[in-house]
């Protein structure tokens, strides 16, 4: 299975299978991609009847442009102090 993102030329592919009436299953083994990839692509760029490769293209480009960076997680160091007020009654 492929992975990273989808390229242009597999949203042609995508677009190309669609209009032959290719299930997603079958578009996605085309592409060495997870069916997964295939439904959720299409799903949020027009659905089977509205997809458009370049459009969607276009849209992938500005969501990645326009993405809010990702918090790094903290690697070693002192852990962040604890928020607890618990104590334990036995003592």
């Amino acid at each position: 299975m492929g992975g990273g993102r989808l390229t242009a030329e597999d949203r042609r592919d995508i677009e190309a299978g669609l209009a032959e009436d290719w299930p997603y299953a079958a578009i996605a083994r085309r592409l060495g991609r997870p069916t997964s990839t295939v439904s959720r692509e299409v799903a949020r760029n027009g659905g089977p009847g509205g997809y458009r490769a370049e459009h969607a293209d276009r849209a992938s480009a500005w969501q990645r442009r326009h993405r809010p960076p990702t918090s790094r997680p903290r690697t070693g160091g002192t852990p962040p102090p604890s928020t607890s007020t618990w104590t334990d009654s036995r003592t």
